[in-house]
C-alpha cells in the first residue's frame, strides 16, 4: 500500500514536447524519465500524467468509456481494494478479453518497455493475459535498461519473484518479427 500512499503526492510535469522527433544525440542527453516516455510513446503506448487523485479517477472513468467496457480486471489484491475505494468498477475474475489494470516492477528507459513479475501477473504469461492493459507506475520505477532492472529485483526481494516478463510492443499494426505480441497499453505515471 506504500505505492498507493505515494501515488498522488505529485505536481504535474509536462511531457508533451516528447512527441516531437529527436535525433540520437538528443536522446542521449534526455533525462531517464523523458527517455522512457519518448520511447514508450514512439512504440505506440498511451501515456497519462495525472496531477492528483481526482484527475486520476476522472481519466480512468474516461478510459473505461473510451475502451467501451464497464470494468477493469485486476489480479493484484491491493489494486482491487484501492479501485473499490475510488468507486472504479473492477473484477478479480480472469477474462482474457477484459482490460487489465495493475502495476509493474520497472519501466525500462532505453526500450520504453514495462517489466512485470508474478506479483503483477500471477502465473499468467503475457500471451495469456488481456492485450488491453492499464499500468500504474511511480517515476522511481524507471531504470535505464533491463540489466539494471534485474539487479534491482535481486536487491529488492530475498527470493526473486517468478514470471519476470517484459512488454515492449504497443502498436497494434504489427507484431514483432521474433514472435512478440503487441499490447494496447495505457500508462499512468506518478511522480514520487
Amino acid at each position: 500500500m506504500d505505492f498507493i500512499k505515494r501515488f498522488f503526492s505529485s505536481k504535474s510535469k509536462a511531457y508533451e514536447h516528447l512527441e516531437e522527433d529527436y535525433d540520437q544525440n538528443d536522446l542521449t542527453h534526455m533525462a531517464m524519465d523523458e527517455k522512457f516516455v519518448y520511447n514508450f510513446i514512439k512504440k505506440g503506448g498511451r501515456f497519462f500524467y495525472p496531477d492528483d487523485m481526482d484527475g486520476f479517477k476522472n481519466e480512468l472513468l474516461k478510459l473505461l468509456k473510451y475502451l467501451q467496457v464497464d470494468h477493469f480486471m485486476v489480479l493484484e489484491r491491493s489494486y482491487f481494494h484501492f479501485m473499490n475505494k475510488l468507486h472504479i468498477p473492477v473484477t478479480d475474475r480472469f477474462d482474457p478479453s477484459a482490460v487489465m489494470l495493475g502495476g509493474c516492477e520497472f519501466l525500462i528507459a532505453n526500450e520504453g518497455a514495462i517489466m512485470t513479475t508474478a506479483t503483477h501477473t500471477k502465473t499468467y504469461r503475457n500471451d495469456d493475459l488481456p492485450r488491453r492493459r492499464v499500468i500504474m507506475a511511480l517515476s522511481n520505477q524507471i531504470v535505464s535498461n533491463k540489466s539494471q532492472a534485474l539487479i534491482e529485483i535481486n536487491n529488492k526481494y530475498e527470493k526473486p519473484p517468478a514470471n519476470i516478463q517484459t512488454m515492449s510492443i504497443f502498436a497494434k499494426q504489427k507484431d514483432d518479427l521474433l514472435g512478440g505480441k503487441w499490447y494496447e497499453t495505457y500508462l499512468f505515471l506518478i511522480e514520487n
